[in-house]
């Protein structure tokens, strides 16, 4: 999360864009950043299975990330218009990537007209696709959301590589856990089998060169980036940020 948000002061501050994927070792709960999770969540659960808990910079709903891969964007705002039409063209660049593999990917109601996303609740991200995110088979396959903060724009998200949301029901307190599927589906049950990692993050690179018509290069963090994350590191380990609400 801290590299994720120098990567935004970097676009804020240099003018450029960033696509980057990621994975999560151990296995991570992490809230959106206005959630309401203090009391709805038990710490101590998460803590006993090895599982680490942290709040995005970004909105949402809860997201248990481990068998799947995370992607971010970072930009400045201005880049590719409006909150809302940044938000499709991006998840329209993993639904066209997604299809290169021949996964069935598209994007929910894209065709729908704007309207305010769901408050954030302690629901799991994965039970219910929202308009513009990416599904296959009716069900969430992609869960992303945006935000931006002084001219630059972070959008990020979890694609599932297979379905393990049910773990952010088992790790919510008792009283608020609800008995309901996740509405998610994954890669695996899509094809039987998780394409490789490269494969992957190729495929997706290239849906991305193809809606945004950018060259792409690999990259590291320069030292300035990295310096800015090693300082924003302590906000996203403190408690009294991850249980803020």
């Amino acid at each position: 999360m801290a590299v994720d948000e120098a990567l935004m002061q970097s676009a804020r501050r240099d003018g450029g864009a960033t696509l980057r994927f990621y994975r999560w070792e151990p296995g991570c709960l992490s809230f959106g950043r206005n959630q309401a999770a203090r009391g709805s969540y038990d710490p101590e659960a998460a803590a006993a299975r090895g599982i680490d808990v942290v709040r995005r910079p970004t909105g949402g709903r809860a997201v248990y990330h481990h068998r799947e891969l995370t992607y971010s964007v970072t930009a400045p705002a201005s880049t590719w218009g409006s909150l809302r039409d940044t938000y499709c063209r991006i998840n329209r660049a993993l639904a066209s990537g997604l299809g290169a593999l021949g996964i069935p990917a598209r994007c929910a109601g894209a065709d729908l007209p704007p309207g305010r996303s769901p408050r954030p609740t302690a629901r799991a991200c994965f039970r219910d696709p929202l308009p513009g995110e990416v599904t296959a088979a009716g069900r969430k396959l992609i869960g992303s959301a945006q935000w931006r903060d002084g001219g630059a724009l972070l959008q990020h998200g979890s694609l599932l590589l297979e379905d393990e949301q049910d773990v952010v029901e088992q790790l919510r307190t008792h009283q608020s856990r609800e008995n309901a599927p996740t509405g998610a589906i994954s890669l695996l049950e899509l094809l039987g089998v998780v394409p490789a990692a490269d494969v992957l993050a190729g495929a997706l690179a290239e849906g991305f060169r193809e809606e945004f018509g950018l060259p792409l290069r690999p990259g590291r963090l320069a030292q300035v980036e990295a310096e800015a994350a090693a300082d924003l590191e302590g906000r996203y380990a403190d408690p009294a940020w991850t249980w803020r609400r």
